[in-house]
């Protein structure tokens, strides 16, 4: 680990208990799949700090209309059937979306998802996924080429939190030891 729980909570101005918790398992998540080196786990910290304030991982805010309005028989998403919106709504440090992504990242993972989305809950569970989204979605390779936009973009689809995931970037890369 090239950071500590305290940074990691200083930086992102996020529970330490939270934060003390839940690295340990994110960074041997990553270390886990080889993807340990600093540029991921930057990227890594600033995805969480960007999804959520908490550090822990989250359930998407939404009612269930507007879930079925937004993610209802969305084919893209692999939703089907009546009631995959809201049943599977994003979850996870990363969210992940959709009865397609529940099912590959449980099958992953070794987690039955698609019976019950809401182990994308679990710390363990989450840091996994959000392991393998960034294994399966090339950040290691993007972050180490120092392009964070595009990093942004993979993880996210768009950049939607640009300012704040920028600003930790930052601030977490000054922290660093210069490579020479």
């Amino acid at each position: 680990m090239h950071f500590t729980a305290d940074v990691i909570a200083a930086t992102l101005h996020a529970p330490a208990a939270n934060v003390e918790k839940h690295w340990p398992l994110v960074a041997g998540a990553l270390a886990a799949l080889q993807i340990d080196d600093p540029a991921t786990e930057v990227a890594a910290i600033a995805t969480i700090g960007t999804e959520g304030y908490t550090f822990a991982p989250e359930r998407e805010a939404g009612s269930e209309g507007y879930f079925r309005r937004v993610y209802e028989f969305k084919r893209s998403l692999g939703n089907t059937e009546s009631g995959d919106g809201a049943k599977y709504c994003g979850r996870g440090f990363i969210p992940i979306l959709g009865r397609s992504e529940y099912a590959q990242y449980g099958k992953l993972i070794g987690a039955d998802l698609l019976a019950d989305p809401d182990l994308a809950l679990d710390p363990g569970h989450a840091a996994k996924i959000l392991a393998y989204a960034f294994m399966l979605k090339e950040v290691p390779k993007t972050a180490a080429a120092d392009d964070w936009v595009k990093v942004r973009r993979l993880v996210n689809g768009n950049l939607d939190g640009w300012k704040r995931f920028s600003s930790i970037v930052t601030a977490l890369l000054k922290l660093l030891p210069e490579q020479g």
